[in-house]
């Protein structure tokens, strides 16, 4: 292996944005004549929805499609205030499903698909199987967006709830997972690669007909055409291994390395395909200062910037 001098600067935590909380309770009364969406929350840098410049405020519907762009984070939160989704910097999300009524309906559903990028979302304990199946009420609930503590404390006792009924669930070009009150994370490689991690609470991921349960502090990588892989303990950093750095011209350089296979790699703003161990080898255009960004993601709150040097 190459040694290499590498500048490294830990990137965000799972809780470090603050909310604006709900003043209604996510359990009022079904309104027949309202729509179900998710709400811009939160935004910094360059967010588009279809195309167009999002504001704060604007709602997504069904087969609204929103993206980040270089640094840029977007905050939706999930109408009947069940759960907060942030999006980091270029990533790809659409809302695939938006079924049941605002405020307490037993038929509600709620579906999104991550095409590239990662996704961090916090979801209620009450979205889940007693949620849909009982008819008792509850009380107010809050969600802090991005935060595990308080309602997201204790894991759901609903494990035999199938993934495809999931009431909230994360599509992914080669997985689906089911959410049972919990926090958590999904990212996805250019390849559609998919990890998962879990924060807090249960999560279910499913592929090529066979589905996995990930608990908390656990991950699972589902790549192109395979199962999920059994939950292991999720690592505490996102590290990179640079095995090689080699100007082939004035303007060009090869960069050969290895990261967590969960984690997804930008290399100066590009997202890089990585193999099922996480290896990775590319030619790129060299920048102009001769040091490339390099952007080490995870899946929940792991995330590293390195600045690696062209000799």
């Amino acid at each position: 292996m190459t040694a290499i001098a590498i500048t490294m600067m830990e990137l965000g935590i799972f809780g470090a944005i603050k909310p604006a909380i709900a003043n209604t309770s996510p359990l009022s009364q079904v309104d027949r004549t309202a729509t179900r969406s998710l709400m811009v929350e939160e935004l910094q840098g360059r967010v588009t929805i279809n195309g167009r410049p999002a504001q704060f405020g604007d709602r997504l519907g069904v087969g609204d499609v929103i993206t980040t762009g270089r640094r840029a984070i977007a905050i939706l939160r999930v109408d009947s205030n069940i759960g907060v989704l942030e999006l980091a910097e270029n990533t790809t999300l659409e809302i695939r499903s938006l079924s049941g009524q605002p405020g307490l309906d037993p038929n509600q559903e709620t579906v999104v698909f991550i095409s590239k990028g990662r996704v961090r979302s916090s979801i209620a304990r009450f979205v889940s199987a007693p949620f849909r199946n009982s008819t008792a009420s509850h009380p107010p609930q809050e969600i802090a967006a991005l935060n595990w503590e308080g309602i997201f404390s204790q894991d759901s006792q609903n494990s035999e709830e199938s993934v495809e009924t999931s009431p909230f669930r994360v599509e992914t070009p080669v997985t689906v997972a089911g959410v049972r009150g919990t926090s958590f994370g999904v990212d996805v490689g250019p390849d559609g690669k998919t990890g998962i991690s879990t924060v807090e609470g249960i999560v279910g991921a499913s592929a090529e007909g066979q589905e996995t349960q990930i608990n908390r502090e656990k991950s699972s990588v589902v790549n192109l055409n395979l199962p999920p892989t059994a939950p292991d303990l999720t690592p505490p950093l996102s590290d990179l291994q640079v095995f090689q750095v080699t100007r082939l011209s004035p303007r060009r350089a090869r960069i050969v390395g290895q990261v967590d296979p969960m984690d997804i790699v930008d290399i100066d703003n590009r997202a890089i395909v990585t193999d099922s161990e996480g290896k990775f080898d590319l030619i790129a255009n060299l920048p102009p200062s001769r040091r490339f960004r390099i952007v080490v993601r995870g899946p929940a709150v792991r995330e590293r910037e390195y600045s690696v040097p062209v000799p």
